[in-house]
């Protein structure tokens, strides 16, 4: 993971063993809005926060599909989403600056579920 040194790393999956420990796949309303960890396996999760939409939908802002290995210490993001931004975004980080940007994402939405769990 670019751009985080390591005692912040560190940090970062303290607080992500704590959040996959107490999310689930079920959106949880709490308060300012929802809350989803859906795990796909092989250590492949997303991570979502969402407000209600029109007639019963969810509009995510964000979402962040990535992959842990708490072994070697390393998060790869895989696809990032947020419906509410304008415009919308909705794509695989690939570069440089999308990697960060979605780095910055990330840490501030596990920092947001933590809050709740923490």
């Amino acid at each position: 993971m670019r751009g985080i040194d390591y005692l912040a790393l560190n940090k970062l999956l303290e607080q992500l063993k704590v959040v996959l420990a107490h999310f689930d796949e079920n959106r949880t309303y709490l308060g300012d809005g929802y809350y989803r960890l859906q795990d796909f396996g092989a250590g492949v999760y997303e991570i979502e926060y969402s407000i209600a939409g029109f007639c019963g939908t969810f509009e995510s802002q964000p979402a962040i599909k990535f992959q842990v290995d708490f072994d070697s210490q390393a998060i790869t993001f895989l696809f990032y989403r947020d419906m509410v931004a304008h415009p919308i975004k909705f794509f695989k980080p690939e570069t440089e600056a999308d990697q960060a940007f979605v780095a910055e994402a990330f840490e501030h939405l596990l920092a947001k579920f933590y809050q709740h769990k923490g």
